[in-house]
């Protein structure tokens, strides 16, 4: 991927610059993973919410911490990817079929987050591990879903090399002494 962020004004806000076809995929991915987050079924429901409790003989206990949070996590969710297809809806057309999308902290932080239920989504259907390579067939109808898993994995790379380029090096006064 070329550079997709960049620093402007006094604030220093981040803005992000993405082709147009990126945009809309994005917003198709983002709008399928709240179905999935709503109705959170099966592996990929597992990934997204991982029990509390791993040991078996803790049922009661992981049904408890369920229903204590449970709605509460999938409302969080289901607010960020609304906002974050709300940035892409919003973002602003330049030339040459781009897009900007301005980001402030708070949605540095929500996409970073969407983005990473985005992949963990993809990952688990596609049974990505550290282990093997994601590579498929081109004629595999998985090839597809590992192109876009990638695309994922480098947008979210690049957002957190944007957020990482703006903190100082050696941490700041505040820091206790030790």
């Amino acid at each position: 991927m070329t550079e997709l962020f960049d620093r402007r004004g006094r604030d220093r806000r981040l803005v992000m610059t993405l082709p147009a076809p990126i945009v809309e995929l994005l917003r198709n991915v983002i709008t399928e993973l709240a179905e999935v987050v709503e109705q959170p079924d099966g592996e990929v429901g597992q990934r997204l919410f991982p029990r509390a409790y791993l040991d078996p003989t803790e049922e009661t206990a992981e049904r408890e911490w369920q229903s204590a949070v449970h709605d509460d996590l999938v409302t969080t969710r289901l607010q960020a990817i609304n906002t974050l297809v709300a940035d892409l809806d919003g973002g602003r057309r330049k030339r040459g079929d781009a897009v900007e999308i301005l980001l402030d902290e708070a949605a540095e932080t929500r996409w970073l987050t969407v983005l990473n239920d985005a992949r963990l989504a993809l990952g688990t259907a596609l049974g990505v591990t550290e282990d093997e390579p994601l590579e498929f067939a081109p004629d595999d109808p998985r090839a597809n879903v590992a192109d876009l898993y990638a695309l994922l994995s480098a947008l979210q790379d690049e957002l957190v090399a944007a957020i990482l380029a703006v903190l100082p090096a050696t941490g700041t006064d505040d820091e206790p002494r030790i």
